[in-house]
């Protein structure tokens, strides 16, 4: 029986779009829209600053580095904040109904600025009060390492928990880990295949 309930954030809760952050960068880059892309898709980058290895006053500095641009560390936050998308893709019905009968738990690659824009952005998130971000534990999706620590912090067998992801490396990351895990297309389909399980949807 499904106890706990984890979801992502990108793409499963709110939405984003890394070409609108790069739009709103080239007004303060000299850099080409395909130049100020590499930067942003660098995975190297990506995955130091969402494990933690690199600070946020690290990170702004060497996107501004690459980027060859001077802007305040506010107006850095704004600019890279503007690739998340205004409407979520859950609705807040949905997410209260789930959390009358369900432990509702965040499991998200992120880091520092962008989980501290979308939490004062997205009302919606306050409903979901526990969280396993990638930059504070030290490691991100897939790795068999988080989703250990997902079950950890649980604290109930992996059959059962829900997780939902748009990824479905991640999704199957969390099933070799015992966790009943389905990949997320929409609310709808999402809704179909919770059902599907036995689950409660409605309040």
């Amino acid at each position: 029986m499904i106890k706990v309930i984890y979801f992502d954030l990108g793409r499963v809760i709110v939405d984003f779009d890394h070409s609108r952050a790069a739009r709103e960068f080239l007004k303060v880059t000299p850099l080409s829209l395909e130049e100020a892309m590499a930067v942003f898709s660098d995975n190297a980058l990506v995955t130091e600053y969402e494990t933690g290895r690199m600070s946020s006053q690290e990170h702004y500095q060497e996107v501004c580095r690459r980027l060859r641009m001077k802007v305040s560390m506010e107006k850095f936050w704004e600019l890279w904040g503007s690739m998340f998308l205004p409407e979520p893709l859950l609705s807040e019905a949905f997410l209260q109904a789930l959390k009358k009968r369900y432990r509702l738990m965040l499991l998200s690659n992120t880091n520092e600025i962008h989980f501290d824009f979308v939490i004062q952005r997205y009302p919606i998130l306050r409903i979901i009060e526990e969280r396993l971000l990638s930059y504070r534990a030290g490691c991100m999706k897939p790795e068999a390492r988080i989703f250990d620590l997902a079950i950890q912090k649980a604290g109930v067998a992996p059959e059962s928990i829900f997780f939902t992801d748009d990824r479905p490396e991640n999704v199957e990351a969390a099933q070799r880990a015992g966790i009943q895990a389905l990949q997320f297309h929409s609310e709808n389909q999402i809704k179909r295949d919770m059902l599907s399980l036995g689950m409660a949807i409605s309040g």
